[in-house]
């Protein structure tokens, strides 16, 4: 592969408002006096805990049995490490804005980082839609009328989720700190409640449904390795989410407040979803009729149960005797949707703004998507990005008002493609990956003359994560694996004859992925050339790149009353101190730019 990378385009619009670091209650303080970085940790939890964990393992125990399950979740969680030891260690050297295309477009394939932001774009966008229809469906529990779910969950829940997206990235953190926090003692409570009804009826002896091990339901597998592979994707979609803390780059407050969340988010959200999925499996039997229907099946099982729902710990906790509970429980459930949507718009349009930011205005078409990059001036927020965010899926909620087999098949193909499209993006994060390790050993001696901090094997390098020494074997096992997700994706059609709805929640998103990477080489004039970015051998091609990426880095940015309050720490404060030093001086040292938030906003980068 051999195509070099264009100059930066001159970037005019303004960068967002840098205020995430720590937990959100330290947020004033400037970095030296806190190092906390779990506020970003809780951003990534409100992106990954929604109702998957939930509803997607209780398809892969229905399908695979109590052993098939934990196996599948063991494998994805593997996979999930691996593709995070990637995201972490370049986010930690490159905490960028627009951080997941530029990787892919500086390592890989100019025009494929275009396609990777706009597939991470529509995985967030859609499944902003998607979670508010999950909330609905959970509301039936207590009976709620399909005219109240409309009132409810299509219109009030994601405009008041817009409205706080509005107010500015500060109040948007505030919410998700806590609903991040929340959603983590949901997922801990609940994994400790299936542990005691387990306790209190038995279940965990010999005769247990966790006993049963692999299983598999003849209507959609007919061996146990058939059904583990079915399983697989199916929980592999619940892992969604644990690369948004590139993401956040985009408001972090330094390097620093990225580090943290970025080693552990991943061995988090595996340890949790491994005990509330053991959990599951030692109170559930794998033929539970109150188990939630496979796509495809003929039969709804538990269309005439009691409680009126699908959910393992919602049901389990009913039958357990603990009804008022179970309505307790509910009801964190639909919180819990309703902060993943309110993630999910997050994300969307920070890869939006992110993309179109950065988009030539050569033409017409270039200068009108050049809008949505548009930024309030008062908050800070990427305002166009935001609306066109929530409103390009508003509608997918509504189909389900009208029925019909045609429209929920719709409805199934963008809910699986969007996790599928995360999933695409997760593989080209590890290739680019694989190539920046590959390139920097590659100029390792010349390298360590010139730029010790880019060479991995120098005491300058900064990121430091738990795998980093074994790299890039995790970056493969991450690259690979999700391949394997892909190929195992067909596994709806090996036992059951192929359809087109079935073709179409497999890989429709690679196939119009691909048709746009076509696209875009054909209008870029670059489909008759080489592809890929060249590694050059020379290091001061490898440099410029490197510093193509710094040109974007994060600079501390101390808040206004972190300033105030650090002054007054410091001994000799006062008005001859302030003189001496001068009121622009960084106060973390030749790193520093300055204080961020009192720039103009309309000044260019």
């Amino acid at each position: 592969m051999e195509q070099r990378q264009q100059p930066l385009p001159s970037i005019r619009n303004p960068k967002l408002k840098q205020t995430l670091y720590g937990f959100q209650v330290f947020v004033g303080l400037p970095m030296p006096l806190t190092r906390l970085s779990g506020y970003s940790l809780f951003i990534v939890l409100s992106a990954v805990i929604g109702s998957g964990i939930f509803n997607n393992n209780a398809q892969a125990l229905e399908l695979a049995g109590p052993a098939g399950l934990i196996l599948s979740v063991v494998v994805i969680g593997v996979v999930a490490i691996c593709v995070n030891e990637c995201i972490a260690e370049l986010t930690q050297q490159f905490p960028v804005y627009n951080a997941i295309v530029e990787y892919v477009r500086v390592f890989v394939d100019e025009d494929l980082g275009w396609v990777i932001g706009i597939a991470y774009w529509y995985a967030f966008a859609s499944v902003f839609a998607v979670q508010n229809l999950n909330a609905a469906i959970l509301s039936t529990y207590w009976g709620l009328g399909q005219t109240w779910q409309t009132l409810a969950f299509y219109f009030l829940a994601p405009v008041g989720i817009l409205v706080l997206n509005f107010l500015g990235v500060f109040y948007y953190g505030i919410v998700e700190t806590v609903g991040g926090f929340l959603k983590m003692c949901l997922v801990l409570g609940a994994s400790i409640l299936s542990y005691v009804i387990a306790a209190k009826f038995s279940r965990g002896g010999s005769i247990g449904p966790i006993n049963d091990g692999f299983e598999n339901d003849k209507d959609f597998a007919s061996n146990h390795s058939k059904a583990v592979c079915f399983a697989i994707p199916l929980v592999a979609y619940s892992f969604q989410g644990v690369e948004v803390i590139a993401v956040t780059a985009f408001e972090a407050r330094d390097a620093s407040a990225l580090r943290w969340p970025s080693r552990w988010i991943a061995y988090v959200v595996f340890l949790l979803y491994l005990l509330c999925t053991i959990g599951e499996a030692l109170n559930v039997a794998w033929f539970d009729p109150h188990l939630p229907l496979i796509y495809g099946d003929p039969v709804a099982k538990n269309s005439t149960m009691y409680p009126p729902t699908s959910s393992v710990i919602i049901f389990t906790t009913f039958l357990a005797g603990y009804q008022s509970l179970a309505g307790f429980l509910n009801g964190c459930l639909i919180f819990s949707v309703l902060s993943a949507s309110n993630t999910s718009l997050y994300v969307s349009s920070r890869t939006l703004y992110g993309i179109t930011r950065e988009m030539p205005d050569t033409n017409w078409l270039n200068k009108q998507i050049r809008r949505l990059s548009l930024v309030a001036p008062r908050t800070g927020v990427p305002a166009a990005a935001l609306l066109f965010s929530a409103v390009s899926f508003f509608w997918l909620p509504f189909l389900q008002l009208k029925g019909g087999y045609a429209l929920q098949d719709l409805i199934e193909i963008m809910s699986v493609s969007s996790s599928v499209a995360c999933l695409i993006v997760w593989s080209a994060l590890c290739l680019a990956f694989i190539r920046y390790h590959w390139w920097i050993k590659k100029c390792r001696n010349n390298l360590d003359r010139l730029k010790p901090e880019y060479n991995r094997d120098s005491n300058q390098y900064e990121p430091n994560t738990f795998l980093d020494w074994f790299q890039p074997i995790p970056a493969y096992i991450g690259l690979v694996g999700c391949v394997l997700v892909f190929g195992l994706a067909s596994a709806t059609w090996w036992d059951n004859r192929v359809t087109l709805a079935n073709v179409a929640i497999a890989y429709a998103a690679h196939i119009v992925l691909f048709v746009l990477f076509v696209l875009l080489k054909l209008i870029n004039k670059r489909l008759f050339k080489p592809w890929g970015v060249k590694l050059d051998p020379d290091v001061q091609t490898l440099v410029a790149q490197l510093d193509r990426l710094n040109f974007k880095k994060l600079p501390r940015a101390p808040s206004r009353f972190g300033v105030h309050l650090q002054r007054l720490l410091r001994p000799g404060h006062g008005a001859r101190s302030n003189e001496n030093r001068g009121d622009s001086a960084p106060l973390n040292g030749p790193q520093s730019s300055g204080n961020i938030e009192a720039a103009p906003l309309h000044g260019s980068t």
